[in-house]
């Protein structure tokens, strides 16, 4: 037990010194090793614990194949405040802006054929059967392939920005 409270708090000092340090130089270095301590945190998490990974990889099977009702109204809030933010956010450029107008335009598209659907989002045999369970798949899918889309954007817009200066 003492072994668990020394580490926790060597990693804790660890992530303060690393705040500390860049709120005085904001260096690319500190930057840079704060990163790689957070991702060999994330991998030792998934190596010491296999049940978390199996439980992250259903959770990501489960939204893809069978979203729940609550995820799919997540999603559409996401696509709103998006679009919302599209509208007013004279900063974003016009390739971002048509993608993400596309994305959030095919899921109140197909969430307005699932209102129209008249499902009871109450009974499980009602949700998951025929239409409705392709209307939730078809959301599912289309915000995954937009959170995709922006990454691939953000990724190559990034080392674009870079080559450039």
């Amino acid at each position: 037990m003492k072994w668990i409270i020394s580490i926790s708090l060597a990693v804790y000092f660890v992530l303060l010194i690393i705040l500390v340090l860049n709120m005085e130089d904001k260096s690319k270095i500190i930057k840079n090793s704060f990163l790689l301590f957070i991702i060999s945190l994330v991998v030792a998490l998934f190596f010491v614990n296999e049940l978390i990974m199996d439980y992250i990889i259903s959770i990501i099977i489960k939204f893809i194949y069978f979203p729940s009702f609550a995820a799919v109204i997540a999603v559409l809030l996401i696509a709103m405040g998006v679009f919302i933010i599209c509208i007013f956010n004279d900063e974003i450029s016009d390739k971002v802006r048509i993608i993400n107008y596309i994305f959030a335009s095919y899921i109140f598209v197909s969430y307005i054929i699932f209102m129209f659907l008249e499902v009871d989002v109450n009974s499980y045999n009602a949700l998951y059967d025929g239409n409705s369970l392709l209307c939730l798949r078809y959301i599912s899918r289309t915000s995954i392939l937009w959170l995709v889309t922006n990454i691939v954007i953000k990724y190559f817009s990034y080392f674009l920005r870079k080559k450039r200066a």
